[in-house]
């Protein structure tokens, strides 16, 4: 799978400025930033110039991602070798989500109306310690301002 992430830049250029191969690149990039976990409540609806709209299950993963979105950028980037994507759109989009989970065969989490459980398990799916750790801390000071 490293292997053909390598390839992703030399895609890009030999492409050119062909919009379907940059979209899916950007897609591809999401999914392998982000982790497998977080394809529960987020999926990459459109790349609009250099802006990535990602559809996301509900407010609370809107306001996290968002905070994180200048750690995502950078390594989305760093994988395309391309500064393709300059900014990241989230729009509270559930059936697209929900469409996202049946095309790649996945389940309807167990744990909805446990958002901490939810959080633990897409955590678990982001491969790098430094993002990982910034998502727990920005979704549990989420999780306890909602219950204010």
């Amino acid at each position: 799978m490293e292997s053909l992430l390598k390839l992703l830049p030399v895609m890009i250029r030999l492409s050119g400025e062909q919009e379907d191969v940059r979209e899916q690149a950007s897609f591809t990039a999401w999914r392998v930033t982000t982790g497998e976990q977080l394809a529960h409540t987020c999926r990459p609806f459109r790349l609009y110039r250099k802006t990535l709209v990602v559809a996301v299950s509900d407010e609370t993963w809107k306001k996290q991602l968002e905070s994180m979105s200048g750690m995502l950028i950078f390594k989305i980037n760093g994988l395309l070798g391309h500064p393709l994507v300059t900014f990241i759109e989230f729009r509270v989009d559930p059936a697209h989500v929900a469409e996202g989970r049946k095309s790649l065969g996945m389940r309807e989490s167990t744990t909805s109306g446990q958002p901490q459980a939810d959080l633990q398990s897409a955590a678990s799916g982001i491969k790098d310690d430094e993002l990982r750790e910034l998502f727990l801390r920005v979704a549990t000071i989420s999780l306890e301002r909602n219950e204010v």
